[in-house]
């Protein structure tokens, strides 16, 4: 993990949260939906994506960053969003079978949205013939990373303050 100083973290923490001041979900919608993310995923995204904390007395728009950065990760690891997709559309066909489809819908959907975010991730990876469970971890953590290096040097800076 990148360590940040406290005034780097405060520092990235702000530019993060001015990028993403003028956002509007609508925009972040069109640019999922052109990734090939589902609408319902994206849907889901804007409980997140309104959420925001108080830090030191500034509002800080923390789902909007973090909704930013899963998009990012997105278009830089293409395969999980087909994954996904994929996934995503095995359970909308599951829903469609007569009488226990829409009892075996949510569980197909889970699964299949996760197996395939694992193999899109293993695909992202470039390591085929591993096992698309590490891959999509080894790709997560890398996601999370950066995230907690941010917030864990902003909360060393206002500690100090």
């Amino acid at each position: 993990m990148q360590q940040l100083t406290a005034a780097q973290g405060a520092f990235e923490l702000t530019l993060l949260n001015a990028e993403c001041a003028r956002d509007k979900f609508d925009d972040l919608v069109i640019e999922g939906l052109s990734l090939g993310i589902p609408a319902e995923i994206m849907t889901r995204l804007e409980a997140i994506w309104s959420t925001t904390r108080q830090i030191a007395g500034e509002v800080i728009t923390v789902g909007r960053i973090v909704v930013r950065q899963i998009l990012a990760f997105i278009k830089a690891h293409p395969g999980i969003a087909i994954g996904v997709a994929i996934g995503a559309a095995i359970g909308g066909i599951t829903a469609a079978i007569p009488f226990i489809g829409p009892l075996l819908a949510p569980i197909t959907t889970s699964a299949a949205v996760l197996m395939g975010a694992a193999v899109g991730a293993t695909v992202d990876s470039g390591s085929p013939s591993s096992d698309p469970l590490v891959a999509a971890i080894q790709l997560a953590r890398k996601f999370f990373e950066f995230i907690q290096s941010v917030f864990l040097a902003v909360r060393d800076y206002y500690s100090e303050v």
